[in-house]
């Protein structure tokens, strides 16, 4: 099972995701990159709800 996710844009076009991103540390930022690519590939194992 393939998961497409999508990056949240607002109505100006911005994105509070890169923003956040942008300001993270490179391990944040590598392990946030590796989470989202294991759910795009259907691993859904370390996703908590909110």
């Amino acid at each position: 099972m393939k998961i497409h996710v999508k990056e949240y844009l607002l109505a100006d076009g911005s994105s509070p995701y890169k923003v956040w991103f942008d300001d993270l540390d490179a391990q944040a930022a590598a392990k946030i990159s590796v989470a989202i690519s294991r759910l795009e590939l259907g691993n859904t194992s370390s996703i908590k709800m909110v």
